[in-house]
Order: structure tokens, then C-alpha cells, then sequence
């Protein structure tokens, strides 16, 4: 398993797994018991396509320091994460969010590439456990 990311002041469960499987199993299940590997793709890659949208601005708002702009974003991914199973991911951006509410974190010049890290990891770990 990939190392869980660090930033200073930001708290989250480091031991989460990158996937919650009983989640996705539960999202994709259909009524007769079947996964529907369509469906992981199609939601899959509507996370990935928003997402990314999301994060493609995430070099200028951390060059500017735009602290609200950096919470809205990964508040964003966060619940698309935690919706789609990728626990570590959402778990780790929630983090981001109540550092920033507390206080907590408020230089973020240095933020970018560890968040940028932690997304690339979910979505290579969803795409290899579903052959994407």
C-alpha cells in the first residue's frame, strides 16, 4: 500500500485503506448480486473527469495563498471520494478542510504536490482493482 501523504497540522486516519471496498461493493451491487463494472466505470471516470476539472487550478491557488478556494475544492473531491469508496482520498481532503476551518493550516505554498499525489494514488488504485 502507498504511504499515506503528510501535511503539517492536518489530522486524519493515516491507516485508512486508499479503497473501502464494502463501499464500492455496495454503490455497484445490483439487485441480483452481480457487480456492474459499467457502472464502476461510468461513475469512476465522472469522479476522475470532475475532479481533476476541479484540481487543475490547485498551482495558482496555492501560489496565492487562496485558503477558501483550496477548502472548496478539495471539499469537492472529498465527498465525490467518499462516495465513490476511495476513503483514504476523502478522508485525507476532509483533513485539508477542518485544518484550514481551525486554523490549523494556513501556509499552503507546499500543499499542491501532496494533494495532487494523493488523488493520482486513488485513482490508480481504482483503476487497477478494476482493470480500467
Amino acid at each position: 500500500m502507498p504511504e499515506a501523504p503528510k501535511l503539517e497540522n492536518v489530522q486524519y486516519d493515516e491507516q485508512a485503506l486508499v479503497m473501502d471496498r464494502e463501499q464500492i461493493d455496495m454503490l455497484i451491487m445490483s439487485d441480483e448480486g452481480d457487480a456492474d463494472t459499467s457502472l464502476a466505470r461510468e461513475l469512476f471516470e465522472l469522479f476522475a473527469t470532475e475532479s481533476a476539472a476541479k484540481l487543475d487550478g490547485l498551482s495558482e491557488i496555492c501560489a496565492s495563498g487562496n485558503l477558501e478556494k483550496l477548502r472548496d475544492t478539495v471539499h469537492f473531491v472529498a465527498g465525490s471520494a467518499g462516495n465513490l469508496g476511495l476513503a483514504r482520498l476523502a478522508l485525507f481532503y476532509r483533513g485539508i478542510e477542518q485544518a484550514i476551518d481551525e486554523g490549523a493550516l494556513t501556509d499552503i505554498s507546499g500543499v499542491e504536490g501532496v494533494v495532487l499525489n494523493e488523488f493520482d494514488v486513488a485513482r490508480e488504485a481504482f483503476r487497477a482493482d478494476f482493470d480500467l
